[in-house]
């Protein structure tokens, strides 16, 4: 089984036959998971502020985004899975559209399948990742959704704890596995640091959160393996994002 890490969205190859793990560390992937984890039914992805403003008022869907990480006017929430989980949110649908995570999910949108991977849900994306690509016989590609079009390093540590889960997956099932250079820089620089929160810490987006005062992200960004939960994309019109189900 071949796995790659696109470290930057322009290397994604999106016609190429493969199992998509789309991470946007901070904090795209990690509020998508979040958010079914809460029990929305319905998460709606859209690339644009105003059809997202739009189709929040055609569903009576809350609308959730960010743009250069700050809430968008006439949002009600920014892109901030903790400012969700202390508003209560639970059930019902949202409309999600943030300034790199929702335009590599849309790039994407035609690929054979399109999970969403964060260092929360890392071993439970990983093996259901190795599962769909196991019964396709296609390899895995992990894809960094980056910052305006640019290398971060808080999706390139993200992905290659990913890829170390999905190692570990792949081999506890006897299934050999080939990495890309790619893939072989993301572990490294994954296992370069003592802990996630430090890697968070160092990157750009974890620095950024500190200087707009929305800190409180980090830790529970940073946190590993805290949810079974397995988001996969579904394309038409609207795009959405449902949990995974075996």
């Amino acid at each position: 089984m071949e796995i790659d890490v696109a470290l930057i969205p322009q290397a994604a190859q999106p016609d190429k036959k493969a199992i998509f793990i789309v991470t946007d560390e901070i904090r795209a992937s990690t509020t998508l998971t979040t958010l079914i984890d809460l029990g929305c039914s319905a998460i709606f992805i859209e690339g644009s502020l105003r059809a997202a403003r739009q189709l929040g008022r055609g569903t009576g869907s809350i609308l959730i985004g960010e743009r250069h990480l700050l809430r968008p006017a006439g949002f009600d929430f920014a892109n901030s899975p903790v400012a969700l989980m202390r508003a209560g949110v639970h059930g019902g649908s949202a409309v999600l559209s943030t300034t790199n995570g929702t335009a590599i999910l849309r790039m994407l949108r035609r690929s054979e399948c399109a999970l969403v991977g964060c260092l929360r849900n890392a071993r439970a994306c990983a093996a259901a990742a190795v599962r769909l690509a196991s019964a396709r016989d296609v390899g895995i590609r992990v894809v960094c959704a980056g910052k305006q079009r640019h290398f971060v390093l808080e999706d390139a540590v993200a992905a290659g704890v990913i890829v170390n889960r999905i190692l570990e997956v792949a081999g506890s099932q006897g299934i050999s596995a080939s990495l890309s250079d790619g893939a072989r820089a993301a572990i490294r620089l994954a296992d370069s640091y003592p802990d996630m929160m430090s890697a968070l810490l160092d990157s750009d987006g974890g620095k950024t959160l500190l200087a707009i005062g929305e800190e409180e992200d980090i830790p529970f960004c940073a946190e590993v393996d805290m949810t079974d939960t397995v988001p996969i994309l579904r394309d038409g019109h609207p795009m959405r994002i449902e949990r995974l189900t075996s």
